[in-house]
């Protein structure tokens, strides 16, 4: 019952340790006909998929509306509610139904056993989904419905702190969660609970369910309105400043960004609390309901009089701009107008070719020197004695950093012209580009190994993604994902949103105005 949220149990809620007992036993003699060991899980891996396949089940059978989330979303992007494995038409999908476990187990069983690609078609996984429904739909047949997690998710969500604690028992302990959760802090934090790193899970994370976060498929699960809904999943917006206090209650602090100079409401529920006036506190702020909310830990100064205020904005702007947009209107539309220029810039010097492939490192670093010139030169001088002052740049000019193992990469290096992200640089880019010529078709290893791990970095847009697929097909992305020639129309949007939803989020450009 440790994955159970703080709330008063259901009837249901007493019958679902046995079933899960019951499902890993089932589940150990189903994994014996398995013709491969790919879906052969150990003891304590079994137990795991048997307790996910249990919520799971509890979510449909009581309709808590977890799933439903999932399914709407999936809808909204691709027209179907089971994208890529879907086999009937969803009009005839109710409850426990197979299509659904095979949806589920497609998702699952890459995070039970890392590394792991599944074709969506895969004869084992089929095996297990018919025999853990045929199990699922017999045990909750009888069963009530009234859930401890429906009532949970059903209660108000008057104030900030009711929906918080709606998403941290979502994204820590719910069955579409608790293993990335898990995943997120032995990768973050070496698996150590960190308020921290939790909250940068729940409101930043975007997951394989579709490139959602867990603010997302709680937006879609309670009943709140359209306001509500895109205040919460805005969250991954939270404006982390340093905050100066100018006003307390016991409910309610009165607070001045230092970054912008915006006034913020901020609503406490902390009886005790250590906040006076003058303090600064930098922390992460959320909205809901017109006011604000700490997400996350915070950390205070004693006497925000004695802050740097034009000091501490610089700092902010050169080490966190995409930051500073969040909250900063006016220094966001300097950004982007910057932005523009440098891309125009940038377009200019390639004469127009917005993807540049180099031999190697050096030719790349060569390159971009001469860019550089071209790009100081033209202006007057006193303008460059005024920017190399500013800045306390050395030999009076711009210089660049390029990381050693890129200037010593000899096998080809990619650079796409981003009109925000800038210059996304693939090292490598000759076996890239190798595995993509195959199209689909007798690739290598290490070929696949190659176009997987550039389709699947997190530096790697879905822009540059479509922009080399323009030239060498995309057939070999279909191929290192198993996926048939039968695969839906959608499937390449469906790997982009999965892999690479921040991208799908707001974003700002990768550019800073000192």
């Amino acid at each position: 019952m440790e994955n159970r949220p703080p709330y008063e149990a259901g009837s249901l809620d007493a019958f679902l340790p046995e079933t899960a007992d019951m499902l890993a036993r089932f589940l150990a003699d189903a994994q014996r006909d398995l013709a491969h060991d790919t879906l052969r899980l150990r003891k304590k891996e079994r137990a795991m998929l048997a307790g996910l396949l249990v919520d799971f089940a509890e979510d449909l059978h009581a309709s808590a509306g977890i799933w439903r989330a999932y399914e709407q979303y999936n809808t909204e992007f691709f027209g179907s509610p089971l994208p890529i494995t879907e086999r009937t038409v969803h009009g005839d999908i109710k409850g426990i139904h197979i299509d659904r476990v095979r949806h589920f187990l497609w998702m699952v069983y890459p995070q039970l056993c890392a590394g792991l690609i599944l074709s969506p078609t895969h004869q084992g996984m089929e095996r297990i989904a018919e025999a853990a429904c045929s199990f699922l739909v017999g045990a909750f047949r009888s069963l009530p419905r009234d859930s401890g997690v429906k009532a949970f998710l059903q209660t108000p969500n008057q104030w900030g702190w009711d929906v918080k604690r709606k998403l941290i028992w979502l994204g820590t302990k719910s069955y579409i969660f608790r293993l990335l959760h898990a995943a997120y802090l032995k990768e973050h934090n070496r698996g150590k609970p960190d308020i921290g790193c939790t909250d940068d899970f729940l409101c930043q994370e975007c997951t394989r369910w579709s490139g959602l976060g867990t603010i997302d498929i709680l937006a879609g699960a309670i009943d709140i309105s359209d306001d509500d809904r895109r205040d919460l999943r805005g969250w991954y917006e939270r404006h982390a400043s340093f905050y100066r206090i100018v006003s307390v209650t016991d409910d309610i602090l009165g607070a001045v960004n230092m970054i912008c100079d915006r006034p913020y409401r901020i609503r406490l529920n902390m009886p005790g609390h250590p906040f006076r006036p003058g303090q600064m506190i930098f922390g992460s702020l959320v909205p809901w309901r017109g006011e604000w909310y700490w997400s996350g830990l915070q950390q205070k100064w004693d006497d925000a009089a004695k802050v740097d205020v034009e000091g501490l904005r610089d700092t902010m702007k050169r080490t966190n701009s995409k930051i500073a947009c969040r909250f900063w209107p006016e220094y966001a539309a300097k950004v982007r107008e910057r932005a523009v220029d440098i891309h125009r810039q940038m377009m200019a010097f390639s004469q127009g070719k917005d993807l540049i492939v180099y031999s190697d490192g050096l030719s790349m670093a060569a390159d971009w020197q001469k860019e550089l010139r071209a790009n100081w030169e033209p202006h007057p001088q006193a303008a460059i004695e005024e920017v190399v002052k500013r800045h306390g740049m050395k030999d009076n000019r711009a210089n660049m950093k390029i990381p050693k193992t890129l200037l010593e990469d000899k096998n080809g290096i990619g650079v796409f012209i981003h009109p925000d992200e800038g210059k996304e640089i693939m090292g490598g880019f000759n076996d890239i580009l190798a595995g993509f010529r195959r199209k689909g078709q007798d690739l290598t290893e290490d070929e696949m190994y190659e176009v997987r791990g550039y389709f699947a970095s997190d530096m790697v847009s879905p822009q540059v993604v479509h922009r080399v697929a323009a030239d060498h097909g995309k057939q070999s992305i279909k191929a290192v994902y198993l996926l048939g020639n039968d695969a839906p129309a959608y499937w390449l949007d469906y790997l982009l949103r999965s892999h690479k939803g921040q991208y799908y989020r707001k974003r700002y450009p990768r550019v800073s105005v000192i």
